[in-house]
């Protein structure tokens, strides 16, 4: 007697292993292509952010150093008296001189800031700084400019040698305080404000956001900027006297 077997069919190996359909196929390929994309696309905007970060980067530390070497100067700017410029037979001119220049501020002053770079040349630590924005011939770019002389000149009106402090530098603003507001001038050899330091001054560094590939390449009208304010105080404008009130006339009710 023969036992029964069961009637249902085995399935084959060719039933068991059927492919993909050629639309799972193209769903897989898509995603697989917005995800390569998607990353791609997260890669390099985290490219930009970093190249972004370091071009700012380099721009701030460019204005940090213009505004501590610009800080020594002043917190050193001394001023002798008309009256004491006979030292040792030898006049000494001295002088703290702000005026307005092309939209920016031209600085002139003697400060005990010197540092000698060769030693045994028994330099002294007076000496005469001028601070200068000044375009270039070929791009038209301005850039900060910075003389100084290792001797105090005779006339402290005329230009010195100077050099480039900071590149792409589009404006500095250095503002006097006169005791009751800011001004945007100062001279110690007029009548105002003669032999006398201000208190305090106000900086405002304003450069250009980014540095262009071609450094001969020309500036644009709206090229992006980013500006660093500071005050500064100056310690030896407390042996100075204060600046002359205007004279007042009296009037009689």
């Amino acid at each position: 007697m023969k036992l029964p077997f069961p009637t249902s069919k085995v399935p084959s190996s060719s039933d068991s292993q059927s492919g993909m359909t050629l639309l799972e196929i193209i769903f897989s390929v898509t995603l697989m292509l917005i995800m390569t994309m998607a990353t791609a696309s997260v890669l390099r905007n985290g490219l930009d952010m970093r190249l972004e970060l370091s071009q700012r980067s380099r721009v701030t530390h460019r204005m940090n150093i213009v505004l501590q070497r610009l800080s020594d100067d002043l917190q050193h700017a001394f001023i002798i008296p008309s009256q004491q410029v006979f030292i040792r037979k030898a006049e000494i001119k001295t002088l703290f001189r702000i005026k307005p220049w092309d939209n920016s501020s031209e600085l002139r002053l003697t400060t005990m800031n010197h540092v000698s770079h060769q030693s045994g040349t028994h330099e002294s630590d007076q000496t005469f700084v001028l601070y200068r924005i000044e375009k270039d011939n070929r791009s038209n770019r301005p850039h900060l400019y910075r003389g100084e002389a290792a001797v105090i000149p005779e006339n402290l009106d005329q230009d010195i040698p100077m050099s480039v402090l900071s590149r792409n530098i589009k404006a500095i603003r250095i503002s006097p305080w006169n005791g009751e507001d800011w001004r945007d001038e100062w001279d110690s050899n007029r009548s105002d404000w003669r032999d006398v330091l201000p208190r305090m001054v106000k900086i405002e560094i304003e450069a250009y956001a980014y540095d262009p590939a071609d450094p001969d390449e020309p500036i644009g009208d709206k090229d992006p900027t980013v500006t660093m304010r500071s005050i500064v105080f100056i310690p030896r404008a407390v042996f100075t006297k204060e600046p002359k009130d205007p004279v007042k006339t009296a009037k009689y009710y």
